[in-house]
This record gives C-alpha cells, sequence and structure tokens, in this order.
C-alpha cells in the first residue's frame, strides 16, 4: 500500500496494535475475521510504516501485507479501496494506490539472505529454560529470548513455531519444517535485540524483548521451498498479526547465476 501523510507527525513506534487494529477493520465481516482472537496463528502479517522516521504532510510512506491466503489480501483491497482512510494512531495517512506482488525464494539450488524488516518475538517456556540451562524462575510464564540465551533455542522455537503454521495452513499430508532434514535457514546473524513497550489487547501493554536478523538460505527441495516462503507469508515467531517477524529478500542468486537484491 502506497500512504500519503495527511498531517505532520512524529512517528510513533509502538504502532503495532493500531496498525493490527486497521487491517482487522478490514477483515471485518468476512471468513478471515472468524479467526479474530482465536489464539491459533495467524494467516498474515505486516511491515511497519516504511521508511521509518517523523514526516510532514504529503509525505509518502508504504505498508506490506503478506498472507498465506491471497483472499485475505483481496479482502483488504476491497476495503482500503472503498474506505482510503489508513490511521495507525496519531500517524493520519489515506491510501493512495495499491500493488501486489509474489515474493519466492527461488527454485532447488536458490541462495538468497532473508532479513526481518520488524522485531521477532520468541517466548520460551518452562521446558524449553529447562532443556538449556535457562533461569527458570518465571514459572509458567515465558521468557523472552535474548542473545545471552545462544542461538539454538531461538532456532528451535521459530522453526516449531512455523511447523504450527504448515500444519495449520498447509496440512499434515506434507512435511513441515520439523519433519525433514537440513535447517531451515543456512546461517543466522543477529543484528540487534531490543526492548519496546507493546500493547497487545486495548489497555494491556507489556513491555517484550524483540530481535532482528539476517538469515542465510540455500533452497534444498521443493519441500524447503515451501517452507521458506510460508515464513515469508506469514511471518515468523509470534505475534504476527501485530507486525512482528515480518521478513523480505534482500537477496537472491537464482540457479543459473541471475542475481537480484531488493
Amino acid at each position: 500500500m502506497y500512504l500519503r501523510a495527511q498531517a505532520d507527525t512524529a512517528y510513533v513506534s509502538n504502532y503495532h496494535r493500531k496498525l493490527s487494529g486497521r487491517i482487522w477493520r478490514a477483515l471485518e465481516g468476512t471468513p478471515a475475521d472468524e479467526n479474530h482472537g482465536s489464539g491459533g496463528p495467524s494467516e498474515f502479517c505486516m511491515s511497519n510504516p516504511f521508511p521509518f522516521g517523523d514526516m510532514e504532510e504529503g509525505d509518502e510512506r508504504k505498508v506490506i501485507v503478506s498472507s498465506v491466503d491471497e483472499q485475505v489480501l483481496s479482502y483488504v483491497a476491497k476495503d482500503v479501496k472503498q474506505d482510503p482512510e489508513f490511521n495507525v494512531g496519531e500517524m493520519e495517512f489515506e491510501v493512495e494506490d495499491l500493488s501486489a506482488f509474489d515474493v519466492d525464494v527461488g527454485e532447488p539450488g536458490t541462495e538468497g539472505t532473508i532479513e526481518t524488516a520488524t522485531g521477532v518475538l520468541v517466548r520460551l517456556y518452562e521446558e524449553v529454560r529447562e532443556e538449556y540451562g535457562i533461569d527458570n524462575g518465571h514459572g509458567e510464564t515465558p521468557t523472552y529470548w535474548r542473545p545471552e540465551h545462544t542461538n539454538e533455542p531461538f532456532v528451535n522455537a521459530v522453526t516449531s513455531n512455523l511447523q504450527a503454521k504448515h500444519d495449520e495452513f498447509i496440512g499434515e499430508h506434507l512435511p513441515g519444517p520439523e519433519d525433514t532434514e537440513g535447517p531451515l535457514f543456512n546461517s543466522y546473524e543477529l543484528i540487534k535485540s531490543f526492548a519496546i513497550p507493546l500493547t497487545v489487547t486495548e489497555g494491556v501493554e507489556m513491555e517484550v524483548v524483540l530481535s532482528k536478523w539476517r538469515f542465510g538460505y540455500k533452497v534444498r527441495d521443493d519441500h524447503h521451498r515451501r517452507h521458506l516462503n510460508l515464513a515469508l507469508d506469514t511471518g515468523i515467531g509470534g505475534r504476527n498479526s501485530l507486525g512482528l517477524g515480518f521478513v523480505n529478500i534482500t537477496e537472491k542468486n537464482e540457479v543459473g547465476g541471475r542475481r537480484a537484491a531488493t
């Protein structure tokens, strides 16, 4: 979506709940709205309004919405065409244009890089903390992943989360990321970790720890390709319907040597 700022305003970093609310408003009355508040995996994710930074009236920003279900995207597109007002809290926008595009990690043999455009939320529960010797003083309350916990619990949590999405949206008749040999990503480079206040429901705010990553991949086969594309469609980690865990391909070297970057 191509947005036009309707007033001078500071960029609101805690935009997540308001942006999510605008997308859910677009889905009201559609079959997709049945999943609102279900507690199951989210079938969509979205970027932050970008580029980041304070804006003046007339400035352009963009928001990308991804989904494993193309019908969800069509519902959103139909709504914002009819009602182009797209306010994200104090950031007031109007939708000026829409464009659709397919994203694919490429055929088997393709290598590339995927980066997180928004922070990834990974929660480590008691069983996982015990397995990795992480401070277990929180009982059933999850611990947010931090760099000192090492990469392995992060990798396993992201893969397990994607397996749940695979079972929900693709189906158990095909192998998910936990059912196949080989890692989801070939390399994990932590860019940074940071804490933010996150409004998870109306009037409920909590401080969460997020992380940004750069992942290297090489597509092994068609199953692996499907897993990586599912990550692009739904995001990785938790709270994807709030826009967390949104990922982009930043470099792709396709079979035959053609290189592309975004």
